[in-house]
């Protein structure tokens, strides 16, 4: 990615501070409100209600000093002062400190400016004006900070200031009100007069993320323009276009969310950003088109460039008949104009039909809590022989090939991508294809579930139109153990003694078995974690046990009317257990499901404790998966713990559940998870979650104050689009599957006797494997922007093909 300093960033706009005399603290003893109580304890006390504006500075750390106000609870924080009549003000001054146990720096700090406490006035961004004077300190070590602008020219008895948090701590000791010209009293006021304040910040904590990532496009350009070797006239010009520019975002309007798509560009002011990056790229003599290449999992920022030439640049997938693999081609634009480019694929079987080949267009999307990412994969539009693609000016925009070997024969198939625009060639770039002699199986052996209750339409994203495409793109990537909510499987209704009076209603289940044909697991959240009790029966309870045999047996009977076996159908009973109240919730109805029907499959999540309870559940269940960000960190014993249940039949596997999903690297998070599983013996994987939001479009995380969207894919009202996260799981299962068939060679040519050498090095890259793959992991590890190799999956892998057909 683009370096993102910001020196050149900051000089935009500055004024020299130095030599200014010190201006009058307006709010010095003044008094003033606070939203919300002040409630962090080891800083609280009486004289929260002054210490702000007594002219005291706190020694040591913040947050174990009685004179610092602190809040523990997140959200907006409020504080007004009120500065006792109409004063000039120049400028304002806030103190801080964070940078380390989980206290990190606002997000932003409106400020609003009034003359009677009813009619607000915003004076902008505390953040923003202070970073054109200094950046606040990088998170990682305790540092005190002032936010502090002295650019304000207006007037007004209140200053409000409000502190938007989306982590949970605040403290301060000390704001200052900077008296200002006397001329400032007849100012007028700049922007749009609001009466309901909070309404304004929720719509400003929507937009700041988005303006956020338009500073970072401009940073980027301004970067190069710091470095570039110009004549100054022409340093001049663009920088003053820079300036505009950052006075565009500053005041840029609203967006509407409700229909927005974070898809870059944004809007108009961001497409001038990037035209803005173009000009510089041509100012410093850069051609007009390049094209250049990344590992397919590596990020890409919006605007990155080649780092040099690109000798013997070609277009490159190895894989076996029946298998899903892709590459990348990078194409960065320096045009005044957006480049709307042909691509047409020749010389691989079925001429320009291209069988099984598909072009994506990779497109960056902008997210709450990280930078863009480009990660959807829209596929291109197709006219006759060609994919068209859009490569915006300023942009980098990435192509992503996919190639489906089912209808390629085996062996080396070689061709050429020709990238024209209109008639004009641009590029003509080889594209190679091995197809390996074997064939990939129909059905992999990992079960691959996420909870997407595609049963349920309203809900988690899912809408009618879009669900049967979800399901068919989950089913092309690998799903095979889909999950429903616990309204498949409802209880029916019971006579005082625990017989039925009317027995459960089965359309929905049949329904959801007709949606997935040919899954091997339906899995059920049961959810009896938050209400233990069974059709009004306390758990353990006589009457309990009997109304749970009733009703398991009811369905197991059902299961097998459908054509199912009971083992196909797969049951959480309590989510995520990690006390022994949740554990003994567990057990009740575990006891009494092994007992009436044993083969129904028993799934679990578990956070492990040394607890008896935890342990009689776990040895109660069928299969164990833990959370894989845990196990990295969790402590020996308990890994020990697993292992030990692994070898005593429990089947195992890993599944994770962690955010912000935008961070995740598509290939450490997503992709290794399934190495892993095999490393440990295990046949299961999960991710929450495979379904999306109900609240807010996942093309559009900047609509929610939260985490954002955990979907791997893009899902919105009409249909779902594949994304990197998706493609990752899915070369995850095929690269575990290629584990199970070198383990299954291995066994049949041992078994035949066959001590040659190709036997030997193949088990040794068996037991080596896994180990290579995973080396330097760890539960934090999973940020995409964190330089790694992503290279070495794909090189064992291919040693795996290899050994596969030297093993005959």
């Amino acid at each position: 990615m683009k370096r993102k300093g910001y020196a050149m960033f900051s000089m935009l706009l500055c004024g020299a501070m130095a030599g200014a005399a010190t201006p009058r603290n307006l709010a010095l003893g003044k008094s003033y409100t606070l939203s919300d109580r002040p409630n962090y304890s080891l800083c609280t006390d009486g004289a929260d209600a002054v210490q702000l504006t007594d002219g005291k500075r706190t020694e040591g750390k913040f947050w174990t000093q009685k004179t610092t106000v602190g809040w523990s609870s997140g959200g907006l924080k409020g504080i007004t002062i009120d500065l006792g009549d109409v004063h000039s003000i120049g400028g304002v001054l806030l103190s801080t400190a964070g940078g380390v146990a989980g206290v990190h720096w606002p997000t932003q700090i409106q400020m609003f400016v009034s003359t009677d406490g009813r009619e607000w006035h915003p004076l902008g961004d505390l953040i923003v004006l202070s970073s054109r004077l200094a950046a606040a300190p990088k998170y990682g070590e305790y540092a005190t900070h002032e936010f502090r602008t002295d650019a304000l020219k207006t007037h007004g008895r209140f200053v409000k200031f409000l502190v938007d948090l989306e982590e949970l701590y605040f403290f301060c000791d000390e704001i200052e009100i900077h008296e200002g010209d006397p001329a400032f009293l007849s100012a007028a006021y700049e922007g749009t007069p609001v009466t309901d304040v909070m309404a304004r910040m929720r719509s400003l904590a929507s937009m700041r993320p988005v303006k956020e990532q338009l500073r970072r496009d401009l940073v980027a350009a301004t970067d190069d323009l710091a470095k570039a070797k110009l004549a100054e006239p022409l340093r001049e010009a663009l920088t003053e276009k820079a300036n505009t520019l950052v006075r565009r975002i500053d005041t840029m309007p609203d967006i509407h969310l409700e229909t927005f798509r974070a898809v870059l560009p944004m809007n108009a002011l961001e497409r001038d950003i990037f035209r803005f990056q173009a000009e510089v790229w041509r100012a410093e003599g850069k051609a007009a088109v390049r094209l250049w290449k990344t590992h397919r999992w590596d990020p890409l920022a919006p605007s990155q460039e080649p780092s040099g030439s690109e000798p013997g640049l070609a277009v490159n997938m190895v894989m076996m008949q029946n298998e899903t693999r892709a590459d990348v081609l990078n194409i960065t634009n320096a045009a005044a104009q957006d480049l709307v480019a042909r691509v047409r694929i020749e010389g691989l079987p079925g001429g320009t039909g291209q069988d099984g080949l598909t072009v994506h267009e990779v497109t960056a999307v902008g997210t709450r809590r990280f930078v863009a990412v480009s990660a959807a994969l829209p596929i291109a539009r197709q006219l006759g022989p060609d994919w068209l693609v859009t490569i915006p000016s300023g942009m980098t925009r990435q192509l992503w090939f996919s190639c489906d070997s089912a209808k390629l024969a085996p062996g080396d198939h070689t061709g050429r991508i020709l990238l024209r625009n209109g008639e004009r060639t641009l590029a003509n770039v080889p594209i190679h294809v091995r197809v390996a002699p074997i064939r990939f199986p129909d059905q992999s052996t990992l079960n691959l579930g996420g909870w997407a209750y595609t049963d349920l339409v309203g809900a988690a994203g899912i809408t009618s139109k879009n669900r049967d495409a979800l399901v068919k793109m989950l089913q092309e990537h690998g799903v095979n153990a889909p999950w429903a909510t616990n309204g498949i499987m409802p209880t029916g209704t019971f006579d005082p003694d625990g017989t039925f009076v009317e027995p459960p209603d089965t359309v929905r289940f049949d329904a959801f078995v007709a949606l997935w044909p040919g899954a091997r697991h339906y899995m059920v959240f049961i959810a009896r974690g938050g209400s233990p009790e069974f059709a009004g029966s306390k758990p353990g309870t006589p009457l309990f046990q009997t109304k749970v045999a009733t009703w398991i047996r009811f369905w197991a009977d059902h299961f097998r009317s459908v054509g199912l076996k009971p083992e196909q159908v797969g049951l959480l009973l309590v989510d995520e257990p990690e006390s022994e109240k949740k554990y003994n919730i567990l057990l009740a109805y575990a006891r009494v499901i092994n007992r009436v029907e044993p083969e129904i499959t028993l799934w679990l999540d578990p956070r492990v404790s040394k607890d008896e309870t935890c342990m009689e559940a776990l040895d109660a269940m069928d299969v164990l998966v833990p959370h894989r960000p845990g196990w990295m960190q969790w402590e020996p014993w308990v890994r020990d713990t697993f292992h030990k249940l692994g070898s005593e039949g429990k089947q195992l596997g890993f599944y994770s559940a962690a955010g912000p999903a935008r961070t995740f690297d598509p290939y450490s998070y997503y992709l290794l998870q399934q190495w892993h599983c095999y490393q440990i013996g295990g046949n299961w994987a999960g991710f929450w979650a495979f379904g999306g939001d109900a609240s807010f479009s996942v093309w559009n995380e900047y609509a929610t104050q939260g985490y954002g969207s955990y979907c791997p894919m893009f899902l919105d009202d009409d249909g779902v689009t594949t994304a990197k996260y998706m493609e990752a799981i899915r070369e995850g299962v095929q690269d575990y599957e290629y584990l199970v068939m070198l383990r299954a060679r291995i066994a049949r040519v041992d078994a035949a006797g066959d001590k040659s050498t190709a036997l030997a090095g193949a088990r040794k890259l068996l037991a080596n494997a896994c180990s290579r793959v995973l080396e330097g992991g760890t539960a934090q590890g999973h940020r995409w922007d964190e330089p790694k190799d992503r290279s070495v999956a794909d090189t064992v892998r291919l040693q795996i093909l290899d050994a596969l057909a030297d093993l005959k």
